[in-house]
């Protein structure tokens, strides 16, 4: 029976951790491009809303009306800055996302390291115990032919 501190099963166990962090990678990778997908917008929205809300050369517009544009107008370019600061803040939780993502798949391409290396090393010692069993067997059939 093998022990709890088998390389293969720590290798196998390595193995299912790297696995589980690439997977965790890749989802930070998808909300990574998520969150510059939602900035895009935002700020396509921001800027569409601001060349709507845009004066142009009206003749004949009364002072209520003027004010009633420049309000509009103002209101569309606090709005445009207020998408700004949101979509600048997805865009730094799209970095951190990124930097995450770098993360986890170093520490991933460690363990798949690891868990070769431990593989290797169970490979040799179930060698060597193969070996020393193959020669145990030598050993006793040797011993039986000289006890007859």
């Amino acid at each position: 029976m093998r022990s709890p501190a088998d390389p293969a099963r720590l290798a196998t166990l390595l193995e299912h951790r790297a696995h589980r962090l690439r997977r965790d990678a890749r989802a930070q990778a998808e909300q990574a491009a998520q969150r510059d997908r939602e900035a895009q917008t935002l700020r396509s929205a921001a800027d569409e809303r601001l060349q709507a809300a845009q004066l142009g050369e009206e003749h004949g517009l009364d002072r209520q009306r003027l004010f009633e544009r420049l309000r509009g107008v103002a209101i569309a370019r606090a709005h445009v800055l207020e998408c700004e600061l949101r979509a600048g803040h997805l865009q730094e939780q799209a970095g951190d996302a990124r930097e995450q993502e770098l993360e986890l798949r170093h520490a991933a391409a460690g363990n798949h390291s690891r868990a070769r290396r431990l593989q290797a090393v169970g490979a040799h010692i179930d060698q060597k115990h193969r070996q020393a069993r193959l020669r145990r067997q030598e050993r006793q059939i040797q011993e039986e032919y000289t006890c007859r």
